[in-house]
């Protein structure tokens, strides 16, 4: 979006953890490159060189331009990580494996704040969500074609929202009159199910429905479920991981995985060991890393924000 001031969220942190400094060489991939605030705080500290992925062509296009002058530095794909492995074999067959690799998971502002995309509940526009708009599934689709059984379901467990059934009634109640076809129609039809006193506090009344419909269009969890396994696998012995999360069901999943990435024994506690297994990673942030007070104030998008870092042993 013309004229918007990129922020890159937890940028300290991630140079922090991933150890981007003047001595660490090799590669370095993003895997969702946006509008390249990571990418770029990584090549002015480093002499890595990087690899930037993004399902959204805008965000690539728009992101060469403004980071022309690293062009011999990095290159550019346009895929989705959860291809992760197939994307870096396609464009780099002999790959030595990389140093550090980052996922920065969900929308970003610039596509939040498009409102041609779709995907938020403060603009009207059409109802479309698509990361990347080659995809054939919109969000107008699934609301006017799913049940409310399937609705409920997306609603309920993408967007923990506790009034997922009625809104899903509502939905296909509105779409047996006229075809749902813009966010301000379901705004207010999200609106007109949830009771009164339950709009009166908390958070804006469709921003969970938003959220769900958002996953659901794009596949996220899938996707990053995908895409944790393979990053670790093109880590180079020493190389780390760092993913940053938005909402708890991809910090859930992000947690879990790390845990099964570290390995290791899995005998019971109370007898020796008989399976040999060695651990392959560990986990370098105890806790989840969160925005400091500083960055809260300077970019109040950053306040869901939370940081899980592993290493490759």
């Amino acid at each position: 979006m013309q004229g918007y001031e990129h922020k890159p969220v937890l940028l300290n942190e991630i140079l922090e953890y991933l150890r981007i400094d003047s001595g660490q060489e090799g590669w370095f991939i993003d895997c969702t490159l946006g509008r390249g605030g990571h990418t770029e705080a990584v090549l002015k500290n480093s002499p890595l060189c990087v690899i930037g992925i993004d399902q959204d062509e805008q965000a690539i296009a728009e992101t060469r331009k403004r980071l022309a002058a690293y062009e011999g530095r990095i290159q550019y794909i346009h895929g989705n990580f959860g291809e992760l492995s197939t994307l870096i074999a396609a464009h780099f067959p002999d790959f030595p494996g990389a140093v550090a690799i980052l996922m920065d998971i969900g929308v970003s502002s610039p596509q939040l704040d498009d409102p041609s995309r779709g995907f938020s509940y403060q603009h009207g526009a059409p109802l479309d969500m698509r990361m990347n708009r080659n995809a054939t599934v919109t969000a107008a689709e699934l609301v006017n074609r799913l049940s409310v059984d399937e609705l409920t379901r997306i609603i309920r467990d993408y967007g923990e929202e506790r009034w997922a059934r009625r809104i899903a009634q509502f939905i296909v109640n509105q779409r047996q009159r006229t075809p749902i076809t813009t966010t301000t129609e379901l705004v207010e039809i999200i609106k007109a199910a949830i009771p009164a006193n339950a709009r009166r506090s908390g958070p804006h009344p469709a921003r969970r429905t938003f959220q769900a419909l958002r996953i659901a269009v794009n596949n996220e969890l899938a996707n990053l479920e995908k895409g944790l396994g393979q990053a670790f696998d093109l880590l180079v012995p020493g190389g780390r991981l760092a993913v940053i999360s938005f909402h708890s069901l991809e910090d859930r999943i992000v947690k879990q995985r790390f845990r099964e990435l570290v390995g290791g024994c899995q005998c019971p506690k109370h007898l020796p060991c008989v399976c040999q297994q060695r651990e392959q990673a560990r986990i370098v942030t105890s806790r989840p890393v969160r925005p400091t007070t500083e960055e809260l104030a300077e970019n109040p998008r950053s306040r869901s924000a939370s940081l899980r870092v592993i290493e490759k042993i």
